[in-house]
Order: structure tokens, then C-alpha cells, then sequence
């Protein structure tokens, strides 16, 4: 028992070390550049003449693979949306450079939160998507870049080509307020990073080069004020439409990635091993059991590993627990605001015939991943072997299974 908890905290210990030591990126990322593109959409007026706006988007899909997919605002393809193409009179293109353009399509839209999803008619290598975060709480005063092709820029100066790759303009500001807007409920960054018409459905990045938004408008009151929809009311659409996109720090190489994958996995492994010596000397204490109990196996049971649940247990018996946020539905129940964790996040249940434990995730913004860090397919059970865990976003939210 000693040995163990030497072990575990040598290892808590080198984990801080590493995370200390891990270089901050502060600098704007250049290659988000490769991730955004022009938007241009098409509607004819009441005369039947073709009037053209243009906004920003950016692509998203699964890390180190050609992209097909784009976000942006949907303000940006209102126009094309009221036109309807199937009634001959909307035009939607994405402009790659000069002269270089190809037809989208329009996946899905939120007109609330004011954000659309597009595809192409097939992935394309000339951009690259880029990785989405949630901000944390705590990111408030970091500093953040918008970047898309506001109309001003051109129309001031005239450039020397009417349109490149690398004409986007970005601004630098501060994470000043996240906001829940009155009405609609959409969660909103506040910034003064300056935007202009056209900048609309471009990223706003963080230091870490990693899309938290996405640029929107700007205040009529205070022209310093600026908001983005915060990429958490972009991730249920894209989840809803199965379309593939890639979180900060699921890459599948490169960087400090493979670090913050191995701290990860790490933590919840020390965890495992509290959760073992913790359930071994239980059993030790409670003595030999019962005729019978051998055989069945124990019960199976939910441990929380979480600090704000202090080892609370909950026990399985037939039916499905749920996990998450929504204390009406589900039994093992997180603070609200807890990072990671959804409103019903995941549920699990014990499957006795074949003696594992069945993890669902539930369509979750953040994910739930097994121990090794791998990410459970969203609507597809995972089967586990009692002694195993998992995590809700976030190493810190890990649950333990096993039949005690």
C-alpha cells in the first residue's frame, strides 16, 4: 500500500513537472490561414438581377486527412438560404484564390445560434482544417485573433490582386467576457479584436492556435466591442450531422499533443490505481464473502474519482445510470459549469451475461474517452471489464467501474 502511493504521487509529481515545463504559445498561428476560406453567396432581387454578398468560413474534419466540411455564420448564407437554390435563384461558392472557386452546399443551419455548416462535393487539399477548443472560464484576458476577408480592407486600399489565400486579415485583442445572450440563449465571446463586414463567419483563434469562435458582429453601442459564438454552440451541429472535426489536443501527431495525451492518460491511471488499492483494502476490511457472492461476482458499481464528489459510489442494478449535469435524469450528477462534463453526458449499465460494463456516450459536446485517452463513438456502446475507467471531457472527471 505504501509503495503504491509513493508511486502514484512520483508520478503526479513528474506530470506537474511536464505541464510546468510546457512552452506557451502566444504567438498567432500562421497556418490557420490554410484552414479559411471566402464565402460567396448569390440571390436575385425583385427585378430578377443577381445581388452578391460575401462572408468567411473555415474548414473543420478529422486531423492530418483533406478536408470537405466549413463553419460559418449563417447570416452569412442567409441571402442563398431565402433564395432557395431548388427554386433556380441562390448561388453558394467558397473561393480557394484568384480565379479558383467551387459550388457548396448547405449541410445544416442554426439560425438562432447563427451558425451553418457547408460541405464541398468532395474533400479538397487546398486547406487544411483546423482543430476547435471550447474556452475555458479561465481564459479570460488571453489574448485572441480574428481572422477572415472584411470588405473594408479592399475597398480602402485597392490591392494588387483582387483576391489570394494569404489576403486575410487578422486583428488582435483580448478575451474580455463570455456571455449568455437574453432571448436566444446562445453562449457569445466578447472581444476587442476588430471586425468588419466580411469577417463574419472567420475563426476567432486562440494562442494556442485553436478556432474558440466564431466572428459574428459588433456592438452598435461601443465600437471596441466585438462577439463570437463560442465553438460550443457549434459542436451539436456538427455532432447531429455526423460531420467529422477534431478538438484541441486530439491530434493524431505533432506538437505537444502526444504529451498532453500521455498526462492524460496518466493521471487517469494513478487514478486506477488509487481506485484498486482503495477497493482491495474494502474487501480486505469486510473479510471473506459471503456463500455465494464468489460466484456472482460482486456488485457492479460506479466510482467517481472527481474531487468534487469526495468517492461517491453508485450502484448498478439492471438499468442504465446516466452521468452528466441534468440532476433530473441522472444519478451521478456534476456541479454545473463543471468543464467537460455535458447536461446528460454518458450513460452505463452491467451487462451480467457477458460480465462488462457498457459505456454510451450521449451525443456529448466534449467527448468521453476511455483510459488510454481513445474517444467512445458517440451512440455506440463501448464495452468495458470491470477495473477499468473513463473520463467525461477531462481527466479530472474520470468515473471507475467494478464489481465490488
Amino acid at each position: 500500500m505504501k509503495q503504491v502511493r509513493i508511486f502514484a504521487a512520483a508520478l503526479l509529481a513528474a506530470l506537474i513537472a511536464m505541464t510546468t515545463a510546457a512552452p506557451a504559445l502566444a504567438d498567432f498561428d500562421q497556418s490557420t490561414l490554410d484552414g479559411i476560406v471566402m464565402i460567396t453567396t448569390g440571390a436575385p432581387d425583385d427585378k430578377g438581377n443577381m445581388e452578391y454578398w460575401r462572408g468567411t468560413g473555415f474548414f473543420i474534419g478529422t486531423a492530418g486527412e483533406n478536408p470537405q466540411y466549413i463553419v460559418t455564420n449563417c447570416h452569412v448564407v442567409e441571402e442563398f438560404i431565402l433564395a432557395g437554390k431548388a427554386l433556380g435563384g441562390g448561388e453558394l461558392h467558397v473561393l480557394f484564390d484568384q480565379d479558383d472557386e467551387a459550388e457548396a452546399y448547405l449541410v445544416d443551419y442554426d439560425a438562432e445560434k447563427d451558425v451553418a455548416i457547408l460541405r464541398l462535393a468532395d474533400p479538397t487539399d487546398k486547406r487544411i482544417s483546423l482543430r476547435m477548443c471550447v474556452p475555458p472560464e479561465e481564459s479570460l484576458g488571453s489574448e485572441a485573433y480574428a481572422v477572415g476577408y472584411p470588405a473594408a480592407a479592399d475597398l480602402t486600399v485597392t490591392a494588387v490582386n483582387s483576391f489570394s489565400q494569404k489576403d486575410a486579415t487578422v486583428t488582435t485583442g483580448s478575451i474580455s467576457r463570455f456571455l449568455t445572450e437574453s432571448g436566444t440563449g446562445r453562449r457569445l465571446i466578447q472581444t476587442d479584436a476588430s471586425l468588419g463586414g466580411g469577417n463574419s463567419g472567420g475563426p476567432l483563434i486562440d494562442g494556442a492556435g485553436a478556432v474558440i469562435g466564431v466572428n459574428t458582429a459588433g456592438s452598435k453601442l461601443d465600437t471596441n466591442l466585438f462577439y463570437a459564438v463560442s465553438v460550443s454552440e457549434v459542436l451539436p451541429l456538427l455532432d447531429k450531422n455526423s460531420v467529422p472535426y477534431t478538438l484541441a489536443g486530439e491530434e493524431k501527431s505533432g506538437g505537444n499533443t502526444a504529451l498532453y495525451a500521455g498526462i492524460g492518460a496518466a493521471v487517469v491511471a494513478v487514478i486506477v490505481i488509487a481506485a484498486v488499492v482503495r477497493s482491495k483494502k474494502k474487501k480486505s476490511a469486510q473479510g471473506a464473502p459471503a456463500v455465494g457472492e464468489e460466484k456472482k461476482g460482486g456488485t457492479p458499481v460506479l466510482r467517481s474519482m472527481a474531487p468534487q464528489h469526495g468517492g461517491m459510489v453508485v450502484q448498478l442494478h439492471g438499468q442504465p445510470v446516466q452521468i452528466g449535469r441534468d440532476s433530473a435524469v441522472c444519478r451521478m450528477v456534476f456541479r454545473d459549469g463543471t468543464p467537460g462534463v455535458s447536461n446528460r453526458h454518458c450513460q452505463v449499465y452491467y451487462d451480467q451475461g457477458e460480465g462488462v460494463f457498457v459505456l454510451t456516450d450521449l451525443n456529448s459536446t466534449y467527448g468521453t474517452f476511455l483510459a488510454n485517452g481513445q474517444r467512445v463513438v458517440q451512440g455506440t456502446p463501448a464495452k468495458l471489464p470491470p477495473k477499468s475507467a473513463f473520463y467525461l471531457g477531462e481527466a479530472e472527471n474520470t468515473v471507475y467501474v467494478d464489481l465490488e
